[in-house]
């Protein structure tokens, strides 16, 4: 396991790599860092080089001075991906991570070779109305606190993620040809119909509602998960 900083703009960003074969980019969620990773780490190095990032405002790496925004954080891949000299990667993605994998994916489609999103949501509406309130909740809290401190504007900017810098839009995830798998749990905080939606904006994809688990479940569910992960990705069909 090597664990790095690698210089971004004027900021680092922390990963660790650890096996060998071909790239696997793990993104993880809003607010979290690779760590959510876990029970993924040590399963997937066995067969794949596996890149586990913190994005910029997460964990080890950097926030920045300038405003956070999934363009920024697509632009940290790029560098991450060239400093590993990696020309193409798969990414999985939870959650945040799951949505920030979409808009790498539409706007640097030949960077990627298959996509795995897990809860991830397009559209700020996806979220179910408890979580949706919550994350307006939190995010006036911390426009309210940021004006005393820069680590509360850090926070609202993080959380902004999940409100109003979350602008994929239908057409982005049209262009999206790479081999997708869309996973989701039934009682996951994305709603069902959303995620149905997502998998049928891109052609390429296959949706699984992992039963009686919800957003965390690769977590909560994780043999199940990378089980499922694994097979999709050495099935070289493409979905439809």
């Amino acid at each position: 396991m090597r664990a790095m900083y690698i210089r971004s703009e004027d900021e680092y960003l922390y990963c660790r790599v650890l096996g060998d074969g071909e790239p696997l980019l793990l993104l993880h969620g809003n607010g979290e860092d690779h760590q959510i990773f876990e029970q993924q780490l040590l399963y997937f190095s066995k067969k794949f080089k596996v890149i586990a990032l913190d994005s910029r405002g997460h964990g080890c790496s950097n926030h920045g001075e300038k405003l956070l925004t999934f363009q920024r954080m697509a632009q940290d891949i790029l560098v991450v991906l060239r400093y590993l000299n990696v020309s193409k990667v798969t990414i999985m993605g939870f959650s945040d991570g799951g949505n920030l994998a979409l808009y790498f994916a539409s706007h640097y489609p030949e960077k990627v070779n298959k996509l795995i999103v897990v809860g991830a949501n397009y559209k700020v509406d996806g979220l179910e109305k408890k979580s949706l309130t919550e994350v307006k909740r939190d995010y006036i809290l911390f426009a309210i606190l940021s004006k005393f401190s820069s680590k509360a504007e850090r926070k609202k900017q993080v959380i902004d993620l999940m409100w109003h810098k979350l602008d994929l839009k239908s057409v982005d995830l049209i262009t999206i040809k790479a081999p997708t798998l869309v996973v989701a749990g039934e009682y996951d905080v994305i709603e069902e119909s959303h995620t149905k939606k997502l998998h049928k904006l891109i052609s390429t994809s296959k949706l699984v509602i992992v039963p009686k688990a919800s957003h965390f479940l690769m977590v909560e569910k994780y043999k199940e998960f990378n089980q499922l992960a694994e097979n999709f990705l050495y099935d070289k069909t493409r979905f439809s």
